[in-house]
Formats: structure tokens, sequence, C-alpha cells
């Protein structure tokens, strides 16, 4: 995919959410101006730049909506529930064609049937009114091509108002181009092209018709164009000639205006129609089309905008291609196994020198990796941007009506970990919607509001940042969870009877548990949440479940906010080196101080009067020759992460690590979080302490 291609798509897809969010907007206040106002613009612009870029299909049907966004601007059609479905599918297709583009540079996507929907809804407006209007045409192309064939003159008069009469009459010469572009199928882009060399090399005065209309594809191939030039060396032939040089001309025929600009600007009274045209010709002469910058770079609210608008400023931020940001960070990798690999050759050596040029090269790296991890960072809002139109479509599908809000989707995490969540707050979004929120009927029954309210929060302390996902449904039930846990045999009655509320909770992330009995296009095919679970987990994140019955329920997914570059304590089990992280680690005593109880025939530390129980690493791992003896050594881990002790063979050391997770059929592996490679070259396992 070129440059260009990937450009436009990426503004696309931002371009596809901004309409999603702002039709969101619109249709929760049809009376809103600023929303109607951004969606009109939005939709424009992405009709633009499809043309421009080629794709005349997707361009048709971002004109369609475009134009049915219009007649609601203008009052002549009302923001219905029907229409904005309609538009809502118009803007699907388009995002589908976006995916097309981005994955094979062309789009298959026949959007014919959601056109003819769009324009079919627009002529109910245009048949009310036309009283026996009998063109047919639901775009005006066939008007306007009327009025282009008729005649394509502009008043004269009208261009004397973009020229200084002093200098049109001293210096200035305005020559008028009929042009014809060539047969391509795209003459709105080959025109566009045209206009844009004509302004390079002349003044562009205006075309007729407008940037605007030809932009649209509301032409019939051919339109005028007026340019002025100072240079006295230029005449009538080589303004014909250097059109006719132009590759996307298939016709030219050039005369000099000036003499009757002059005229026309002294005669005040021959300004009402002594130019010899039609009356219609005059239509195609818009405001926008008054101001020179406008014409040059086509309708001020096309693809020109944002180069127009942002000129004057500095750059605030650039656009980082990933490919490139992933090779540095792979760098910065290399560059922290380097580090140990230097260490460990210098160690036990009195070269004072040496390790001081070693630290000297842990600054450097920390620096570079720091500076490597905040490139790396992107707002949440990234992935949670579509979900308002997710929530809105499930609510109408399942007769809902929700209030969704989103907070603190500015924090910034890391890419990896940012596109691992997506679709585990995806699923927990549905089943806020599918479960959570009750019909508005029963809400009615409860004493509540009609409208159920769903929010998504995001806050950063420190290096961790927590995601949440509240409804204030009818909450979770808690005994329901428990017979469910019986019946799938996940535990049995007394085990279940043991667990408090929190406990009880847990169990939702248990694969293939599921508490609704009717399956739906939505949830209650009994997979989902244990997804979530291991996707947290698998980023070295945790889950908090609150709920309160007929309040709500809110899910808290707690995740670092950069990717896995970590101090580790290195264990052995035997032959066998695994690594712990430090921040998981409480307490690291010999086997023989710590105080061992049985309990129920299980091994357990007791420690400030809290009970561990004690796992061998070995036993866990199946690593053979891995018998207890005296010389062992127990490492407690913090009782928040998990109240364990485990037993292992020895305590080597510790180093910041660089961890992979594994992918595949490794991935979610219980007690394996990822591996890493030591200087040596030496893979060493990463435990994972919470699923050991």
């Amino acid at each position: 995919m070129s440059d260009a291609t990937s450009t436009f798509v990426q503004e696309s897809q931002e371009d596809i959410q901004k309409l999603n969010n702002a039709l969101l907007d619109l249709e929760d206040d049809p009376e809103s101006s600023d929303a109607i106002e951004t969606v009109f613009r939005v939709a424009h612009n992405l009709k633009g730049n499809f043309g421009v870029m080629g794709y005349t299909t997707a361009s048709n049907l971002a004109h369609a909506i475009e134009d049915l966004l219009d007649c609601i601007r203008d009052g002549e059609l009302a923001v219905t529930a029907e229409r904005m479905d309609l538009i809502f599918s118009g803007v699907d297709h388009l995002a589908r064609m976006v995916e097309e583009i981005s994955d094979t540079g062309e789009t298959n996507t026949d959007p014919a049937e959601t056109i003819e929907a769009i324009r079919a809804s627009i002529d109910e407006e245009a048949a009310a009114g036309a009283d026996g209007d009998e063109t047919g045409a639901t775009d005006g192309t066939a008007a306007n091509a009327a009025t282009v064939d008729s005649d394509r003159d502009v008043p004269l008069a009208e261009l004397a108002d973009d020229i200084d009469l002093a200098e049109l009459e001293a210096e200035t010469s305005v020559y008028r181009a009929a042009l014809e572009v060539a047969d391509t199928g795209s003459p709105q882009v080959d025109a566009m092209f045209v206009i844009d060399s004509a302004n390079d090399e002349f003044e562009l005065l205006r075309t007729v018709p407008s940037n605007a209309a030809i932009e649209d594809g509301e032409f019939d191939a051919a339109f005028d164009a007026y340019v002025a030039t100072t240079d006295s060396d230029v005449d009538r032939d080589s303004v014909a000639s250097f059109f006719e040089d132009d590759r996307y001309v298939e016709g030219v025929s050039v005369a000099e205006v000036t003499d009757e600009i002059v005229a026309d600007e002294r005669d005040d009274g021959n300004s009402d129609g002594d130019g010899g045209v039609e009356d219609g010709a005059t239509d195609e002469i818009t405001d926008a089309d008054a101001d020179t910058d406008e014409s040059i770079d086509g309708d001020s609210d096309s693809t020109s905008e944002s180069s127009v608008t942002h000129s004057s400023k500095e750059v605030e931020s650039i656009r980082v291609d990933v490919e490139q940001v992933d090779q540095l960070y792979n760098q910065v990798e290399e560059m922290v196994t380097s580090r140990i690999k230097l260490r460990k050759i210098i160690e036990g050596s009195d070269l004072v020198e040496a390790e001081d040029e070693l630290e000297e090269h842990g600054k450097i790296t920390a620096s570079l990796q720091d500076t490597v991890l905040e490139i790396r960072l992107v707002p949440l809002k990234k992935i949670v941007g579509n979900f308002p139109r997710v929530v809105r479509d499930l609510a109408r599908e399942q007769d809902k009506e929700i209030d969704f809000r989103m907070e603190g989707v500015d924090i910034e995490m890391d890419r990896s970990i940012l596109n691992e969540l997506s679709d585990p707050l995806m699923h927990l979004i549905r089943n806020a919607v599918d479960h959570g929120i009750e019909s508005p009927e029963e809400r009615e029954r409860k004493g509540k509001p009609r409208e159920g309210t769903i929010t998504l929060t995001g806050e950063r302390e420190r290096d961790r940042v927590s995601v949440t996902v509240e409804d204030d449904g009818g909450g979770l039930n808690v005994e329901k969870i428990r017979s469910k846990a019986v019946e799938k045999g996940i535990m049995s009655e007394d085990e279940v009877a043991l667990l408090d509320d929190s406990e009880v909770y847990d169990l939702i992330f248990h694969p293939g548990f599921s508490t609704t009995d009717e399956v739906t296009e939505v949830s209650g095919r009994g997979v989902g949440m244990d997804v979530v679970n291991q996707v947290v987990r698998g980023v070295d994140g945790s889950i908090n479940v609150e709920s309160e019955p007929d309040e709500g329920t809110a899910i808290t997914l707690m995740l670092p906010v950069s990717v896995a570059i970590v101090r580790v304590l290195f264990v052995t089990a035997g032959d066998e080196t695994y690594g712990v992280p430090i921040k998981n680690i409480d307490e690291i005593s010999e086997f023989e101080d710590v105080t061992l109880e049985s309990v129920e025939g299980r091994q357990t530390v007791t420690h400030d009067n809290k009970v561990y129980p004690l796992l061998s690493l070995g036993d866990r791992l199946d690593v053979p020759d891995t018998e207890p003896d005296g010389d062992d050594m127990v490492v407690r881990i913090k009782e928040d992460v998990r109240q364990v002790c485990i037993r292992c063979s020895d305590v080597i050391g510790q180093e910041e690590v660089v961890i992979k997770p594994f992918e595949g059929v490794l991935s979610g592996a219980p007690g394996i979080s990822g591996a890493s490679v030591l200087g040596e070259g030496e893979v060493v396992m990463i435990l994972d302490v919470d699923t050991l």
C-alpha cells in the first residue's frame, strides 16, 4: 500500500468514527445545529477524499449520504429513526469499503441498494414539492447537465470582482478555456488535476460549473476555466497550448475576455442579463467560489481543508509508522539483552572503568527505553471510539433505551496492550447491554428511569491503568451463579456455599460459564468472559467485579501502561531456571526458617497468623530430579496478588528482562506468562504466579 493510500485509509477511518459519533449526537438531539454541521462537514470530507483517490463508488455513496444530510440541515426532512438507520447503514458500507482498500487497495462492495434507498428517501420530499417534475433526476446531475449544455458562460462583471480594474486595464489578461476532460472513468478526479495545473501556471479565477460541483461529479465531463495572467508573453495560443499538453484534457477552446470584463465593469446597466447567458447558468456561481484560494484547492470543506486550516500552525504531532516503532522497540530489546550480557562478562572483575562504562550504557538504554515506550502510547479512545455506535445498534435490536457515556478515554497505554484490550472491552459492553440493562418496562416496574446508563471510565495511577465498564442494571444474581456453578460441575454445593459474594462473581470467568438460558446474537453462548480473563491476565492485568442487586454491576480491568520490560527474580527447580516478577514478591526465606504446618494433607506456611499454601515449583511444572531438601528456598507472594508460597531449589539473582508473551497454542498456558532471552541466548520461562 502506497504512503498516499495509507494516509487516506487512516484519515478515512478517523472520519468514519467522527461521523458515527456525530450522528449519534444528532439522533439524540435533532435540533442541534452543531451536530448537523459536524455530520455534514465530515460526510462532505469523506466524499471528497474518496473522489480524489479515485474510489468513485464510495464517493457516490458518500455523496448520497451528504445530500440526505443536506435536506435535514435545510429543514426539508426530519430526523427519524428510519432515516438514521439508513444513514448508519451507508456509513457501515463506507467503513467496509475503507477496510477493503486497506487490505487490497481496491473495493468490491456494491452499495447500489443503499444509494437507491437514500435517494428514495430524498425523493420523498422532492416528490412532495416537485408537483409533476418529470426529470427523474435524484442527484441534480441531469439538471446540471442541461445548464452546462446550454451555456457555461458566467456574467463577466462577476469576474471583475476578483480583479482590480486598474490592474486589469494595465497589465492583466483574462482567458476563458472551454475544456473537455479525457474519458478515463473518473472525470471529476481528472478535472481536479487540470484545475490544479491551471492554478500552478496562471491565476485561476473560477470554474463553471463550480469547483464543488466538479468535485462532486455534477458536470458532463466539460467545464470552463477562467484564468488570469500578468505575463506579457502569454497569449491565447500559449494558453491553448498549455491545456492541449495536459494529458487529462481531451479538447480545448480558448478565448480572451479581458476587454469584455472591462466593458461590463464600467457599464452598471449591463449586469442584468446582457452577458448573453441563460438564467440557469448563474446558479453555478456560489459564494464559496468567490475566494481565489478556495478555487485553487476545490471546495473549502473538501480534502484540502486540513492543509488550508493548519498551514499557519506549527506541527504539534506527527504520524509514526507502526513498523518503524516496532523495529525501534526490537532494538531496545536487543540493547537490554546486551546489557545483561555485558554485566555477566565483567562480574567479579576489578575493571572499574569498564563498570563505569557499563553504568553509562545502562543509563542510555534506560533513556531510550523510556522514549520508545512513550512513542508507543496510544489513547484509549482509539479502540473505544466506535462503542457508542455499537451500544446504539444493540439497544435498538433489543428495544432498550440506553445512555452510553465515556469518561477518561484520553489516557494512554501501550499499543500492543490496547490491541489486546479491544475485544474484551467490546464483550463487557455487549454483556452490559444484554444482561445488565433491563427493558424499559421492567425498569419502570422497579421504579427506575426507562433509560439505563452504561459508563466506560478510564483512569491512570502511576504505571497502571484501570478501565471500568459500569451499568445501572439488575446486577449479578449471586444465587443463580451458585446454582449454575453446581449444575455445570464447576464446584459442589458445599464448596459454593463457602464462597463470599466477590468469590462468586469470579465464577463468571470460568470457561463455558453462562447464566443465560437463551442463546442470542449478543451473548449466551457460554464463551467470552473466560477469554476476557485470559487476555487481561496475559498482559499482566487483573479483573475486579462489584455488583449490587437492582443497582448494577461494575467490572474493572487493571492493566499496565507499558509493555513487559520488568525486573525478575531468577529461581531454579532442579536444573531449570525460571523468572518471578519482583513486583509480585513479598519475601524470600530459606526453607528451614519458615513455619510449616499440614492442612488436609497439604503443606502450608504460616506468616503473621495467616496461612499460605506451599506450592512446589518442581512438582507443579513436572521438572525431573527436584526432590525437596533442606537447602531449598521459599518465595512468599504478595497477598494482594495471591496468598501462596513457592518452594524452589535456589534463588540466583535478579535482572531486568524483556518478557515476550506466548502466542498460538501456548497462549494462556497456566503458570507461565511468557519467556525471556538472556544474554547467553538462554530462554527462561517467566512465571504467572496467579495461575501456577
